[in-house]
């Protein structure tokens, strides 16, 4: 049977054909390969930078500390007893030997009576052996026997005494009768802990020193502490450990502060500073700080080239209008407008930003942190 192919069939393959030869044929013009100038003006982000010229103001290392007695002695039982008497109340002053509590010497009293008389005649009797050996009315061994029983009442009598002396439980120094761990009644037995005494006329200022600072801070040099309520307190540095803690890797320092100590408490959160003399320092937005790779704080700005850098700086202080910062050193070209989207190295369009008021800082401050989020 014959195949008729209409017209309209024939047009369509001629159409097809045309488009697959064109298609194969290759693009009808050549590649734009015209070669365009790269530089800032045409591909680099425009970004808005502040000169800073930098202002001398003191600067101090700065530890996280707290307050410490130079002494805190628990006074423990020595002896097994009853709590007889409670002489002293917590909280007050005592001096060195002060008598705080009393325990039962029960019999100690009537043996410290023997042991004195046994004493006496052991003393006699080995006096009459050493006479009766000068007269060789007797043997050394006898003279031997005789000192040693003399030593056994001697040593006796010395354990009484001290036995004695411990139920009179007295301040080993100068402080404060601090805390009271037993009651008048109780019965204690010897490690039992009795009272507390601290010594309050030398207070410590107790931190942990990071080792990037351990080379700036010297012992016998000055030092300031700031306390909760608006106090403070000068001293000198008195020791820097020479080695680090295994688990924070910081070194323990501590200064003494000596004389007036009675606002100074054992356990006071403090503010540690070792002065370091002047640095150049700068007032910024604490927005424009950074985060550098190796966990510290830094800003961007501008070299000579006009090429973004990250200097790492550290904060001397805090203020209302924004934050003071060291490190650098010399005038600066703060980018404070588009620092988000520019990295290291990065040739960029700049554009000197007012900084005339504190209003244009507080509009670079916004729009600084609306390029960023």
């Amino acid at each position: 049977m014959p195949f008729n192919l209409k017209r309209s069939h024939i047009i369509v393959l001629v159409i097809a054909l045309l488009l697959v030869l064109w298609v194969l044929s290759g693009p009808a013009h050549e590649a734009d390969t015209t070669e365009r100038p790269l530089n800032p003006e045409e591909t680099g982000f425009s970004v808005g930078y502040k000169v800073l010229s930098p202002e001398q103001k003191a600067h101090s290392v700065r530890i996280s500390a707290h307050v410490a007695a130079n002494r805190t002695v628990d006074v423990i039982a020595e002896v097994s007893g009853k709590v007889t008497a409670i002489t002293a109340k917590r909280g007050t002053q005592v001096a060195k030997g002060d008598l705080l509590l009393k325990i039962d010497p029960r019999d100690l009293p009537a043996r410290l009576k023997q042991a004195e008389a046994q004493l006496k005649r052991r003393q006699l009797e080995t006096e009459s052996t050493r006479n009766l050996y000068k007269r060789d009315l007797t043997n050394q061994s006898a003279v031997v026997i005789a000192e040693s029983e003399l030593a056994e009442a001697e040593a006796e009598l010395t354990s009484i005494r001290l036995d004695l002396e411990a139920t009179q439980i007295r301040a080993p120094f100068d402080g404060i009768y601090d805390q009271r761990y037993v009651e008048a009644g109780e019965y204690v037995s010897p490690g039992t802990a009795l009272v507390r005494v601290i010594d309050n006329r030398t207070m410590l200022i107790k931190g942990a020193l990071s080792e990037n600072h351990i080379a700036l801070v010297k012992s016998g040099g000055d030092a300031h502490a700031e306390l909760p309520g608006d106090a403070s307190a000068k001293g000198k540095i008195r020791y820097i450990a020479s080695s680090a803690s295994a688990d924070t890797r910081t070194y323990e320092v501590e200064m003494e502060v000596s004389g007036e100590t009675r606002n100074m408490y054992d356990g006071q959160t403090a503010t540690l500073f070792v002065p370091q003399g002047k640095v150049d320092a700068y007032m910024i937005s604490p927005a424009l700080l950074i985060i550098t790779e190796d966990s510290g704080l830094g800003i961007k700005v501008l070299d000579a080239d006009g090429r973004v850098q990250i200097l790492p700086v550290g904060i001397l202080e805090a203020a209302t209008t924004g934050v003071w910062i060291h490190g650098p050193s010399g005038e600066l070209r703060l980018i404070t407008v588009g620092q988000g989207f520019v990295d290291v190295g990065e040739q960029v369009q700049a554009v000197e930003s007012s900084n005339s008021s504190s209003k244009n800082n507080d509009e670079l401050t916004d729009d600084t942190k609306a390029n960023e989020s």
